[in-house]
């Protein structure tokens, strides 16, 4: 975890991590070395179900830092009011009373999750859950942070026949567009920070070593980042394209 330096100069140290699907047991794995800014980039849950948000929540609280910063991914659904209420819709009429009680135990009424993560015991905790656009944070070692955030990542639809990361086909997941609708990334040109769920087109966006051909980031984001410059970017949402890049930024044009 290299330092990174704000504007003014004052070091502040970051551990990034994402897709961690309310895994318990990664706590143990992750680094003991004092943070100021701990960055989650999405896919808190596997299914989006309440007790994986309770398990996110704990994961979250057991780590050390002072600001913990989260996103959520293309998993965790029942956080997109308007595909959740599409996926009510489609499965509550076709359901026995019991059953259709079971699943709202399991996932909770629309805005439930999102209750727990932006609750004010989970703020107690240092943890912050972060809507898309732009967020300004005053860090304990005297720093600023100007962060954007966009939980969007494109999937495949019928008119993206050459698109299917991991086989997710047609089915409708959160946060998501298809190529031809776009997404409009407006980061701005002050963000120190821009932490996304996926990643831009071309930047450790391969799904599979077997394949390097097929790439799942985002034309639109790729624009927008290089638009703004940040001092750093973070995402996850490709597991075959983990790891960090170095880049410079052209110079601008006088």
């Amino acid at each position: 975890m290299p330092p990174i330096l704000t504007m003014s100069n004052i070091k502040a140290r970051f551990l990034i991590i994402s897709d961690t699907y309310a895994s318990p047991s990664l706590v143990s794995s992750l680094s003991t070395m004092p943070v100021d800014v701990i960055i989650h980039c999405g896919n808190l849950t596997q299914e989006s179900k309440l007790s994986e948000f309770a398990s996110a929540l704990a994961f979250f609280k057991a780590i050390k830092g002072p600001l913990k910063l989260v996103i959520p991914g293309s998993h965790d659904f029942t956080l997109d009011d308007a595909v959740y209420e599409t996926k009510i819709t489609e499965t509550a009429p076709n359901l026995s009373i019991k059953k259709e009680e079971e699943m709202y135990k399991t996932y909770g009424k629309k805005g439930q999750a999102r209750q727990l993560l932006c609750s004010e015991l989970a703020k107690k905790d240092g943890i912050f859950f972060l809507d898309e656009g732009r967020h300004d944070f005053a860090l304990g070692n005297g720093a600023s942070l100007s962060v954007y955030a966009s939980p969007y990542t494109p999937r495949a639809s019928s008119d993206d026949d050459d698109y299917d990361y991991q086989g997710q086909g047609n089915e409708n997941w959160g946060f998501q567009y298809t190529k031809s609708q776009g997404h409009v990334f407006d980061i701005g040109y002050t963000a120190d920070l821009v932490i996304t769920h996926g990643p831009p087109l071309g930047v450790l966006d391969v799904t599979a070593a077997s394949d390097p051909k097929i790439r799942a980031g985002c034309p639109f984001l790729f624009a927008a980042v290089a638009m703004a410059r940040p001092r750093l970017h973070c995402f996850g949402h490709v597991p075959a394209g983990w790891g960090a890049k170095f880049v410079r930024w052209r110079d601008i044009p006088a």
